[in-house]
């Protein structure tokens, strides 16, 4: 057996000789260490007990919108923390999904077959869907300018105008 020869060039001898000098020298701990902001979390408690928030979303207004599912409520709360709470006009709806329509309103599911939709001034209104059983589960505002949501009963995705006419694709 024969040994070969190993040609190194001089630019990878000025790379690899700084570079094991440095890693010795984190290894030592004396290279200067970056700080990271560890990340701050702050709890907000509900006024309603054993509400069970669901969705949430950014509202037009400046302010987080959300689902109590338990709770029948929609929930506005402050980047402040100052919590207002909407009941929802149809008891055990259990709404789920919330977004910021193009309208400038927010829409949300509830599961009994229903999207609402509340002002940011909190007036609400329900529109039932074709099919009652069809429990409408997420909404998103489309690039089409409408609403479209799912309906985890009824193996379907429908579709809302912020005109409120319903429509299945």
């Amino acid at each position: 057996m024969t040994a070969g020869t190993i040609t190194v060039s001089r630019s990878w001898v000025e790379g690899v000789i700084p570079a094991i000098g440095l890693m010795a020298a984190a290894v030592a701990g004396l290279m200067p260490t970056r700080t990271v902001a560890q990340p701050v979390i702050t709890e907000f408690p509900l006024p309603t007990a054993s509400s069970n928030p669901a969705g949430i979303t950014a509202g037009p207004d400046g302010n987080l919108w959300f689902t109590e599912f338990n709770g029948n409520r929609i929930g506005r709360i402050t980047p402040g923390g100052v919590i207002t709470e909407f009941p929802l006009p149809t008891a055990g709806s259990a709404p789920q999904g919330i977004t910021a329509g193009p309208d400038g309103n927010l829409w949300f599911t509830e599961l009994i077959g229903k999207i609402g939709r509340i002002t940011p001034g909190g007036v609400i209104t329900e529109f039932p869907l074709p099919t009652a059983s069809s429990q409408p589960w997420e909404i998103t505002a489309g690039p089409d300018g409408n609403l479209w949501f799912t309906e985890q009963g009824g193996n379907r995705i429908g579709r809302i105008t912020p005109g409120a006419a319903l429509r299945r694709p």
